[in-house]
């Protein structure tokens, strides 16, 4: 996990990135548990072996990033599922299988709904076909949870599957308390 240097999270890297950093004295400062090492060659006066290695999270030297700026989080459906923990918004049920799923306007589109993280929530295909094209009074369905746009930190949880311990603790310290990421 690639931060900028007063810690905000700016990208996923990978490990011959962040050992690139290393080598250039680029890292400003690291946290979590070492996760690569690189191996260089012999010092020819001490015959010690060099190596770089790279723990899980590093500050990277450079201007500062600003996720209001640079951090907005793309509604797509996977990241709208991962917001929605795989729950369908009309009946709770949840469907780990993404091929179950779909995105609901709540305001159609057709009734001058928009696409944007506010007026979307998960709904199962069931449900879905249920409310149609209506609002949630024609349809006499309710919502079980609010949508909310997720922040820059929740967004960088969403955009990995394979995120280590302490880069998830690192993560979640920055996602507000009403995400459902928090919630288990």
């Amino acid at each position: 996990l690639a931060l900028d240097n007063s810690g905000i999270p700016r990208q996923w890297i990978s490990h011959e990135d962040a050992i690139t950093y290393h080598a250039k004295d680029a890292v400003v400062w690291s946290l979590g548990e070492v996760v690569a090492k690189f191996h260089g060659g012999v010092n020819k006066d001490t015959g010690v072996p060099s190596y770089i290695e790279t723990p899980s999270i590093i500050a990277i030297k450079g201007h500062g990033f600003d996720p209001a700026k640079h951090g907005k989080v793309a509604l797509s459906n996977r990241t709208l599922f991962g917001r929605d923990r795989h729950v369908c918004a009309y009946c709770g049920g949840h469907f780990p299988n993404y091929h179950n799923l779909s995105r609901d306007h709540i305001m159609p589109k057709s009734k001058g709904g928009t696409n944007t993280w506010m007026n979307v929530v998960t709904a199962c295909r069931t449900c879905n076909s249920k409310k149609d094209d209506k609002t949630l009074k024609e349809s006499k369905m309710e919502l079980l949870y609010v949508p909310y746009v997720p922040n820059h930190f929740e967004n960088m949880i969403l955009l990995n599957r394979n995120i280590l311990a302490d880069q998830m603790e690192y993560l979640l310290s920055g996602v507000p308390k009403h995400s459902r990421i928090l919630n288990n």
